[in-house]
C-alpha cells in the first residue's frame, strides 16, 4: 500500500527535482545523436565496404583482361617473328629465277674458259712450251664456279648463315654483273661505285639478296617499250640524329658510320598511298609477285642493324638506299705464309660414285704419302671395310652413293669398327644434312689441295717435313 508521502504532490514520485529532469533530458538528447552519428557511420561504412567489393571486381576483371592481353601479345610476337623468317625463306624463291639466268650465263663461261685453256695447255705441252698460264686460268676459273655453286646452295637453304668481313662494293658489282644478263633490252644499268667503301660485318648470302632483290624490283618498275634506267651507287655516309628526322626513312638505324647502296630507276614510281604500304608482307602491285620483297629486305636489314630510305614519285621512279654499319677497328687479313706440305702414313678408304673426285682425291693422298683403295658403291664399301677395317687409318666418304646412302654406309661402318675415324665429301652442311654423332669431320666439294691436305693434317696427325707447300 503506497503511502501518502511518496504519491503526493510533493513526494519523491510527484514532481521530482527539476535539474535532475534537465540532466536526464539532455542525456537522452545526447543518447540519441550519438545513436543516429553511429548509425550513419554503419550506413557510410558498409557503402564504402560495397564500393570497395566493387572496385576489387573491377581490379580483378581488369587484371584478368591484361593477362589475357599480355599472353596474346606474346603469342603476336612469336608469330611475327616465325612469320619474318618465312618471308625471308620464300622471297628467296622469288628471287631465285633472276639469280640463276646469272649463274647459268656465268657457268657456261666458266665452262667456255675452262675448256678452252685445257686445249691450250694441251698445245703447249705438246710443243714444249710453258702451260703455268692456262693453269691459272683453270684455276680462277674453278674458284668462281665454286662460289657460285656455293651462293645457290646457300638459297636453297644448304647454306650456313655465316658473318663474315664483307666488301658492299663487290657485292655491288657482283649483282650488277648477274642482273645485266637479264635485263631487258629497254633497260639500261649504270654503276657509280665508290672507290672505297667500309667493310660490313653481316652474313654475305643475304646482303646479296638484299641487292640482288632492290635491282629486280628496279628493272620491273620500268614499264616495257620505253627506255629504261638504273642507277647502282655505294658510297660510305654518316647519319646523325638530324639525317633520322628528315622523311623517307621506312626503316631507321642507330646514328653512326654506314656503307650504303642505292638503287634508283626512272620507272613508275608509287603513290604516297602505296608507299605507306611496301612493308605490309604479301601486299604487293605485281600481277605475279608474292609482296614478299621488301619485307624480307628489310628483316635482312634489321637483323643487320641497318636502315633503309625510300623516296618515290608516280611517273617518277623511285630511290631505295640501304645503310649498313661500317666496320669499326682494322679488318682481319688472312696469313699470306705457304704452309709444308703434310706427309703421313696408312691406307685410306675412299668412297666416292663420281670418278673425277675420286681420282682428285686418291692422287692427293698418294702425293701426301698414303696408300689407297676405292670404292664406287655404298655397299661394296661397307663389305671392305668389314673385312678390311683394321687396315685404314681414315674413311673419305661421299654422302650420296648408289647402293647404300651415305648415312647407312657411315652407320654400318661405325657398327663394324668406331675407332675408325670416318669423313663426309660434300657440298652439303654435314649438321644440316646429316645430324648424326660420330663423324671425325667434313671436306666440302668442291675443295682445293691445300684443303684436302689439312683434313688429313687434323685428322691423322701433325707431322710435317719441309717440302714446297701443295697450295
Amino acid at each position: 500500500m503506497l503511502r501518502q508521502e511518496d504519491t503526493g504532490p510533493g513526494g519523491r514520485n510527484g514532481g521530482g527535482n527539476p535539474r535532475e529532469l534537465r540532466e536526464a533530458n539532455a542525456v537522452l538528447v545526447l543518447a540519441t545523436l550519438h545513436a543516429q552519428t553511429m548509425a550513419t557511420a554503419s550506413e557510410q561504412a558498409a557503402a564504402q565496404v560495397r564500393e570497395a567489393n566493387e572496385n576489387l571486381v573491377v581490379a580483378t576483371v581488369h587484371a584478368q583482361r591484361m593477362t589475357e592481353q599480355a599472353e596474346q601479345a606474346l603469342e603476336q610476337l612469336a608469330y611475327r617473328a616465325k612469320l619474318e623468317a618465312q618471308i625471308v625463306e620464300a622471297q628467296k624463291l622469288e628471287t631465285l629465277s633472276v639469280l640463276a639466268g646469272g649463274v647459268a650465263h656465268d657457268f657456261n663461261n666458266l665452262i667456255t674458259t675452262i675448256m678452252g685453256y685445257t686445249e691450250m695447255g694441251r698445245l703447249e705441252l705438246g710443243k714444249g712450251g710453258n702451260p703455268a698460264h692456262c693453269f691459272e686460268a683453270i684455276d680462277k676459273a674453278t674458284k668462281k664456279a665454286g662460289e657460285l655453286t656455293t651462293q645457290l646452295m646457300a638459297y636453297a637453304g644448304h647454306g650456313e648463315r655465316r658473318v663474315e668481313e664483307v666488301d658492299l662494293g663487290i657485292v655491288a658489282k657482283e649483282v650488277a654483273h648477274l642482273l645485266r644478263v637479264s635485263l631487258p633490252v629497254n633497260v639500261a644499268l649504270r654503276c657509280d661505285l665508290a672507290d672505297r667503301v667500309p667493310f660490313i660485318k653481316g652474313d654475305p648470302t643475304q646482303i646479296f639478296q638484299v641487292a640482288m632483290n632492290l635491282l629486280t624490283n628496279a628493272y620491273e618498275a620500268c614499264p616495257p617499250q620505253t627506255p629504261g634506267q638504273i642507277m647502282l651507287r655505294t658510297c660510305a655516309r654518316q647519319v646523325d640524329l638530324a639525317d633520322l628526322g628528315s622523311a623517307g626513312w621506312v626503316l631507321s638505324p642507330a646514328p653512326g658510320h654506314f656503307a650504303t647502296l642505292e638503287v634508283t630507276d626512272n620507272g613508275v614510281g608509287m603513290t604516297s598511298g602505296i608507299l605507306a604500304r611496301i612493308l605490309d608482307p604479301f601486299f604487293t602491285t605485281k600481277p605475279t609477285g608474292h609482296g614478299l620483297g621488301l619485307a624480307a629486305v628489310t628483316g635482312i636489314l634489321h637483323s643487320h642493324g641497318g636502315g633503309l630510305r625510300v623516296t618515290s614519285e608516280p611517273n617518277r621512279g623511285s630511290s631505295f638506299t640501304l645503310f649498313l654499319p661500317a666496320m669499326t677497328g682494322a679488318r682481319s687479313l688472312p696469313g699470306l705464309e705457304s704452309t709444308p706440305i703434310w706427309r703421313g702414313e696408312g691406307k685410306l678408304l675412299i668412297v666416292e660414285a663420281e670418278p673425277e673426285v675420286r681420282s682428285l682425291a686418291r692422287h692427293l693422298a698418294e702425293r701426301l704419302g698414303l696408300t689407297v683403295m676405292e670404292s664406287s658403291d655404298g655397299l661394296e664399301a661397307v663389305e671392305i671395310f668389314r673385312s678390311r677395317h683394321g687396315e685404314f687409318a681414315l674413311v673419305i666418304m661421299a654422302l650420296s652413293l648408289p647402293g647404300k646412302g651415305g648415312e647407312a654406309t657411315f652407320r654400318a661402318m661405325q657398327a663394324i669398327d668406331s675407332r675408325v675415324p670416318v669423313v663426309l665429301n660434300s657440298a652439303f652442311n654435314v649438321t644440316a644434312a646429316m645430324p648424326i654423332e660420330g663423324l671425325a669431320g667434313q671436306i666440302k666439294t668442291p675443295f682445293r689441295a691445300a684443303e684436302f691436305q689439312s683434313l688429313l693434317r687434323r685428322t691423322l696427325g701433325p707431322r710435317l717435313r719441309g717440302v714446297p707447300s701443295l697450295a
